[in-house]
C-alpha cells in the first residue's frame, strides 16, 4: 500500500553502517520517500517486547540516520516499552486478535476456496516402434510412470482440454466428464525405449476444498480499538502463511501453497475469494513449493497399455 503512495519499499534490506561501511545492517523493511528513510522492524515472538528492544531501535535510528522507526510486534509490548517508545518517538504497531463479536460484525471477511481436477478411470496407451515393443517391460513402465515428468505433460494437456468444457463454472462442481487426447513426446524413453506417441483417456470432475476458518487481527497502535486500526489481517493457519490484509475496502493477498497436500490423481487449478461486499484487490503474491507441479500417481489408478507401429 505504501508502494502505491510513491514510496520506495524494500523488504529485507541491507544498509551500510556509516561507522563501519564494510558491515551491512539488515533491516526488515525500509521505506524511502522525499529523501527520508523509515526503518520497520518486526518481531513474531510469544512474549511481549520490552524496553531493551526499544532502546536497540533508538540506537539503530541514530546510527543509520533514519527519520523514523516503526516497531511491529505480533505479541504486543510491555507497559515500560510503550512508555519508552512514546518518549523517544518510536512508532509502535501490534496485532490485536479480534473478539468473536468483532469477527461476526466485520463485513469484510473473505472466504477462500481451492479447486482441483480429480481424475479417475485413467488409461494411457503408449506407442513404440515395432522393433522395440518386445524389449519393453510393462511392469517397469508402470513403475517409471509414477514419477516420470511425461505424466505431468499428459495431465496438463488433459487440464487444458477440460478447461474448454468450462468445468470451472460453479454449477459444474462434481460433474464428471470424459476426456481423450493424443500427444507426441520429444525424446521420452520408458523401459529404455523411445515412446513415439501417447493416447490418454479418462474421467475428471471439479472438486472444491474450503480452507479452514481464518484468524483475524487488527493492525495498529497498542490499545487502539479495532474500528480505529489502520488495517486488519486474516490468517489461514491451515494453509501455511496465507494471509489477506485489509485496508478500508482494499485487500492484498499472500497465498502460500508451498506445503499444500494434493490428493492422488488431483491437480490444482485455481482458487476463489468471496467476500460479503465488493473489495478492490491491490496486490496478489503466490508462493509455490518445489514439488507443487508434481502430480501424485499411486496404486492402480492408471492403466497402461502398450502398442507398436
Amino acid at each position: 500500500m505504501l508502494s502505491d503512495s510513491g514510496s520506495e519499499v524494500t523488504w529485507n534490506d541491507h544498509l551500510a553502517d556509516p561507522d563501519n561501511p564494510t558491515q551491512a545492517r539488515q533491516i526488515d523493511v525500509t521505506v524511502r520517500r522525499e529523501g527520508l528513510l523509515t526503518l520497520v522492524e518486526c518481531r513474531h515472538h510469544k512474549s511481549r517486547q520490552d524496553v531493551q528492544w526499544i532502546e536497540e531501535l533508538m540506537g539503530r535510528r541514530t546510527s543509520l540516520a533514519a527519520h523514523a522507526v516503526v516497531a511491529v510486534s505480533s505479541s504486543g509490548f510491555t507497559a515500560g516499552a510503550q512508555a519508552k517508545a512514546r518518549k523517544h518517538a518510536i512508532i509502535l504497531r501490534d496485532l490485536d486478535k479480534l473478539s468473536d463479536g468483532e469477527v461476526v460484525s466485520w463485513s469484510h471477511r473473505v472466504a477462500l476456496t481451492l479447486f482441483f481436477y480429480e481424475y479417475s478411470e485413467l488409461e494411457v496407451s503408449l506407442l513404440f516402434d515395432r522393433r522395440d515393443i518386445s524389449k519393453v517391460a510393462a511392469e517397469q513402465i508402470q513403475s517409471e510412470l509414477r514419477s516420470h515428468p511425461c505424466v505431468l505433460s499428459l495431465f496438463n494437456a488433459a487440464a487444458r482440454k477440460l478447461d474448454e468444457a468450462n468445468l470451472m463454472a460453479h454449477e459444474q462442481i462434481g460433474r464428471s466428464v470424459d476426456f481423450g487426447l493424443r500427444i507426441e513426446f520429444d525424446g521420452v524413453r520408458l523401459s529404455g525405449k523411445l515412446v513415439l506417441e501417447a493416447k490418454f483417456t479418462g474421467k475428471a470432475r471439479l472438486i472444491a476444498q474450503q480452507v479452514s476458518p481464518s484468524v483475524a487481527s487488527g493492525y495498529g497502535a497498542p490499545g487502539q480499538p479495532f474500528a480505529a486500526r489502520e488495517a486488519a489481517v486474516e490468517a489461514f493457519p491451515s494453509l501455511g502463511n496465507t494471509s489477506i490484509i485489509h485496508s478500508g475496502d482494499r485487500i492484498s493477498t499472500f497465498l502460500d501453497l508451498s506445503e499444500l497436500t494434493i490428493p492422488p490423481f488431483c491437480q490444482f487449478r485455481f482458487w476463489r475469494q468471496d467476500a460479503g461486499e465488493e473489495l478492490d484487490h491491490e496486490i496478489l503474491e503466490l508462493q509455490l513449493g518445489r514439488n507443487f507441479e508434481q502430480l501424485k500417481v499411486s496404486g492402480k489408478g492408471l492403466n497402461v497399455r502398450l502398442f507398436s507401429t
